[in-house]
């Protein structure tokens, strides 16, 4: 009886883990700046890249790229936006039935620091603070659903790439709230990669 336990014990803990996670975003966006102040309003269809490392089973790191664009009235200003930041899983996030504290599903946050690219107007170049909200949800061995909720804060205020909207209260430099914020949801699904090495428990007969 004890051999039978120890076997079915062993076969448990040597399910696969992997030490990294790749794959495709995609949702829709929308700014707050000079020329929006409303939340959703020229809310735009963006999509992106994603890779995820894991530090453990509460941590991890993440890249990303996502496209999108910021859009008014007068203008359209396409956006590339570049995010490295750290992640903390509410959950120990594996697939493990003997570890009552593991979970399939996790909801997680999320910061750092990225910067966007424009096609048109200046900057070109901006940095930017990402922080947001996460869930993620094994589905099978390899693959993960993620959903996203992320806000990029503008260290500059001149998203929309148009001279005459940028500043017109005259409230540039004076708070750091006042800069535009980048605002974006998104469905990800990512693959499993990079198996890591077996530590499993050897069984002797």
């Amino acid at each position: 009886m004890a051999a039978v336990f120890l076997i079915l014990f062993s076969s448990v803990n040597a399910q696969d883990d992997y030490r990294s996670e790749i794959g495709v975003l995609g949702g829709n966006s929308f700014y707050l700046g000079d020329a929006n102040n409303k939340f959703f309003a020229n809310s735009q269809l963006g999509y992106g890249i994603i890779y995820r490392h894991k530090i453990d089973t509460r941590l991890a790191w993440s890249a990303s790229w996502n496209k999108t664009k910021v859009v008014g009235s007068t203008f359209s200003n396409p956006i590339n936006a570049f995010d490295i930041c750290g992640e903390f899983n509410f959950f120990d996030y594996e697939n493990k039935i003997y570890r009552p504290n593991s979970k399939k599903q996790s909801l997680y946050l999320f910061g750092g620091l990225g910067f966007m690219t424009s096609s048109s107007g200046t900057p070109a170049f901006a940095m930017s603070l990402p922080v947001g909200l996460g869930y993620k949800i094994m589905l099978g061995k390899r693959f993960n659903l993620n959903f996203i909720w992320s806000n990029r804060l503008m260290l500059t205020d001149n998203m929309e790439g148009v001279a005459a909207l940028n500043d017109p209260d005259g409230l540039n430099g004076s708070n750091i709230f006042n800069n535009d914020v980048l605002t974006t949801f998104s469905v990800g699904l990512t693959y499993n990669i990079w198996k890591k090495d077996c530590n499993c428990m050897k069984l002797k007969y």
